[in-house]
């Protein structure tokens, strides 16, 4: 008869989980660091959105970002493969960020073959989805195999758009991508950013807010309107009340969708500012239980 792998699930601070959804799915977090006038905060750990934000919109310098040492990936890895057969890692895009490379160095020194990490190529809920997915998947008894099939499958399936006020903080931080070229003539306008090939891109330049919001839209809805379920997040930069607007709309208008809302925190905030409003989705493969 054989029995059930144990399974170890682990990401970093920017699939931005809430305490509640790391406590109840048992998923270990390894921060990423932002540092503000000179201070270190460890994301979700040492500084909160409002106190960030709040910071950000006073301060001259422009905020930076640091990936988690290798030793901190090793030291959680080795703590859970005390009482687990096999540790999963679900981690920030390594087209944004050294974390998965720093993870996948920690995860040959500490035991390759019962660590698995693997690069998300997104951020956010784009992480936190599969993510939650695969604890779930796991605990009805789909093995680390099955895990990774379906994290394979529903990264690919991801789609996402953001509506930014300002490209300055990309353009500044150095995450801009192919986009960067086209930065002095996106000033005056509102454009409309998606995630190709793990970097941040433009996807489409237009003259106004309403208007990008509804470019946004018209792809999900090509999407969305087929039908098929769709797991997804509203997904935004101090910009609550808006982001819960959207959601109901949505969610009223398809019913195969299935929508959270989520807050950037520091790290992807600093490299975003404030005032994002954006949808990631992809196509829902867990059957319900």
């Amino acid at each position: 008869m054989m029995t059930m792998e144990k399974l170890a699930f682990v990401t970093d601070s920017t699939a931005y989980l809430t305490p509640e959804q790391a406590a109840e799915y048992g998923i270990t977090v390894v921060p990423l660091t932002v540092i503000l006038e000179g201070q270190a905060f460890r994301e979700g750990v040492d500084i909160s959105n409002d106190e960030f934000y709040a910071r950000m919109a006073t301060t001259q310098s422009f905020p930076t970002t640091s990936q988690p040492a290798v030793g901190e990936f090793a030291e959680v890895f080795e703590r859970l493969l005390k009482d687990h057969d096999r540790v999963l890692a679900l981690l920030l895009s390594s087209g944004l960020s050294g974390t998965y490379n720093a993870a996948e160095t920690a995860a040959r020194m500490v035991d390759p073959d019962r660590v698995t990490v693997v690069d998300s190529r997104i951020a956010s809920y784009g992480i936190a989805g599969p993510l939650l997915d695969g604890v779930q998947l796991a605990r009805r008894g789909g093995s680390a195999e099955d895990v990774l099939r379906l994290w394979d499958e529903e990264l690919a399936s991801e789609k996402a758009y953001f509506v930014i006020d300002t490209l300055e903080y990309l353009h500044r931080g150095g995450r801009i991508g192919g986009a960067a070229a086209v930065f002095g003539a996106l000033l005056q306008i509102k454009p409309i950013l998606t995630m190709r090939d793990g970097k941040i891109d433009l996807f489409e330049k237009v003259r106004t807010h309403r208007r990008a919001m509804e470019r946004m839209l018209a792809e999900l809805d090509r999407d969305a309107s087929t039908g098929h379920p769709l797991q997804g997040c509203v997904v935004h930069s101090r910009r609550l009340a808006d982001a819960l607007a959207l959601r109901d709309e949505l969610a009223a208008k398809y019913p195969n969708l299935r929508l959270d809302v989520s807050e950037l925190g520091p790290v992807i905030g600093a490299h975003t500012g404030p005032g994002v409003l954006a949808v990631i989705y992809y196509r829902r493969l867990l059957p319900d239980a």
